[in-house]
């Protein structure tokens, strides 16, 4: 098992979920344009993959977090594709979320 250490502080945004719903049951998001308020920053670490997605490793205290949600370590900023809490049994400081996400915007190479 690798230990990823943080190497950056995380600053969690995090929408209401679920969303509202309109008139025929679909679900609508907030407008775009709105940032919800963010959460405390907390180590955290970030890593690129070789196909464009980056993953990341937060607080377990940012839990939950969706798809959609966004990340900051104040100079990048991530959408979460998809989030899971993992749990190390007996050692709970080893806890974390690991997420993967888009950069937003992304790099233009």
């Amino acid at each position: 098992m690798t230990v990823l250490l943080p190497d950056r502080q995380l600053t969690a945004y995090v929408l209401a979920h679920p969303w509202g719903r309109d008139a025929h049951g679909v679900p609508v998001p907030p407008p775009p344009d709105v940032r919800p308020e963010p959460r405390e920053p907390k180590p955290g670490a970030a890593t690129e993959q070789v196909d464009g997605l980056w993953t990341l490793r937060v607080d377990p205290t940012d839990w939950p977090l969706e798809a959609g949600d966004e990340l900051s370590d104040g100079t990048l900023t991530w959408t979460v594709v998809s989030a899971l809490l993992k749990r190390v049994p007996g050692y709970g400081a080893a806890d974390y979320i690991a997420v993967v996400g888009n950069l937003n915007p992304p790099e233009v190479p």
